[in-house]
C-alpha cells in the first residue's frame, strides 16, 4: 500500500539485483526503504552479492533482522584471508608512492605465482558466509520468489537457477572467477552469475515481474589508468567489458538504482554501514519513479488483460 491507502494487488514488481562484493550490502539499504514505504517485492533476480542478499531477504522479509545478521557475521570475520589482500587495490591510494610501487611488485609476484592454480581463495569462506545467512532449504520454498543467476564457462550460457538448495545456488552465483574455484556439474563448469548477467534485469523479466527496478553498484565513472602494467590493463578490460554488459542489463529496467559505491574496492567489507546509507539514500530519491511506475502498469494490466481475452475467442 502506498502512502494515501492506495492498493497494489495486480502489478508484479521484481527486483533484479547486481554484483559488485561489499558494494553489494548497498541492496540492504534500497530493501529497507521499499520495506519501510510499502512497496511491494513479489520476485527477486539475484547476481554474486545479489544473489546472497536476495535470497536471505526471499526466505525471511524483515529487512532489520537480516542487516543485523549480516552486520553480526561481518563482524566476526577475520579480514586477514591468505591472498585477498595481494590482490586488492583497496587502500592503495592512501599509500606513500614509495609503498604503493612495492606493494605493486609484490602483488604481480604474488599472482604469477599461483599463475596454475584454478583459483586464489578456497571456497571455505564463501561456504561459511552461506552457512551462517541462509537457513538451508530449496529455492522453491521462500517467501518470495528467488532466482539465483551463475554461468557455464562451458558454454557461455546465463543459468538462472529456481529451484534446488537455496545454498548450493547461491554459492554458485558467488563463485567469482579466479578468486574461488568454479563447481563441475556434469558438462557444465558454473560459476559468477556477474561474467554474463552483472544486473539480472531479463531474467527478473522472465520470472514475471511487470515492473523491474534494477540495483546496480558497478562503478558510474572509471579514474584515469596510472598503472598501466599486463595485470591492470587486463583487470581495467575486464572491467569494461562488464560496464558495458550492465549499461545494456539496465536499459531494459524500469527503475534504475545505482548508489554512490564506486570509490571503494568490492573486497571492502568493514563499510558495511556506508554502504547501506547509500542504498538507502539513492533508494529515496528514486521513489517517485518506482511509484510512477507501479501505477503506469496498474492502469495499463486491466486493459491488456482485457485485448488479450478478446483475442482468445
Amino acid at each position: 500500500m502506498f502512502p494515501g491507502g492506495e492498493v497494489i494487488t495486480t502489478v508484479q514488481v521484481g527486483l533484479a539485483l547486481g554484483g559488485g562484493g561489499a558494494r553489494g550490502l548497498a541492496h540492504l539499504g534500497v530493501l529497507k526503504v521499499l520495506e519501510e514505504e510499502n512497496i511491494p517485492v513479489n520476485l527477486i533476480a539475484g547476481t554474486s552479492m545479489g544473489a546472497m542478499i536476495g535470497a536471505v531477504y526471499a526466505q525471511n522479509p524483515d529487512i532489520e533482522e537480516i542487516t543485523e545478521r549480516i552486520r553480526s557475521y561481518l563482524r566476526s570475520l577475520d579480514y586477514e584471508i591468505p591472498g585477498l589482500k595481494n590482490i586488492s587495490g583497496a587502500e592503495e591510494d592512501d599509500l606513500p608512492t614509495l609503498q604503493r610501487f612495492a606493494k605493486t611488485i609484490a602483488r604481480r609476484i604474488y599472482i604469477s605465482s599461483i599463475g596454475s592454480r584454478s583459483s586464489i581463495l578456497k571456497p571455505d569462506a564463501l561456504n561459511s558466509a552461506i552457512r551462517y545467512l541462509l537457513d538451508d532449504g530449496f529455492i522453491e520454498d521462500t517467501q518470495i520468489s528467488f532466482g539465483a543467476v551463475a554461468t557455464d564457462l562451458n558454454s557461455g550460457e546465463a543459468l538462472l537457477i529456481r529451484e534446488g538448495s537455496i545454498r548450493r545456488a547461491v554459492r554458485r552465483s558467488a563463485l567469482i572467477p579466479a578468486f574461488f574455484p568454479p563447481e563441475v556439474d556434469g558438462k557444465r563448469l558454473v560459476a559468477d552469475g556477474a561474467v554474463t548477467r552483472p544486473v539480472p534485469v531479463e531474467f527478473a523479466r522472465s520470472m514475471g515481474a511487470d515492473v523491474v527496478i534494477a540495483v546496480s553498484a558497478d562503478p558510474t565513472f572509471l579514474p584515469p589508468l596510472e598503472d598501466r602494467s599486463i595485470i591492470s590493463i587486463m583487470q581495467r578490460c575486464d572491467l569494461i567489458r562488464g560496464l558495458q554488459l550492465s549499461c545494456l542489463e539496465l536499459e531494459k529496467a524500469d527503475v534504475v538504482i545505482h548508489p554512490d559505491v564506486a570509490d571503494r574496492h568490492w573486497s571492502c567489507f568493514t563499510e558495511c554501514d556506508r554502504f547501506v546509507e547509500e542504498g538507502i539514500k539513492e533508494a529515496k530519491r528514486q521513489l517517485p519513479n518506482i511509484r510512477k511506475a507501479i501505477r503506469v502498469r496498474q492502469r495499463w494490466l486491466p486493459r491488456l488483460m482485457k485485448i488479450l481475452s478478446k483475442g482468445e475467442r
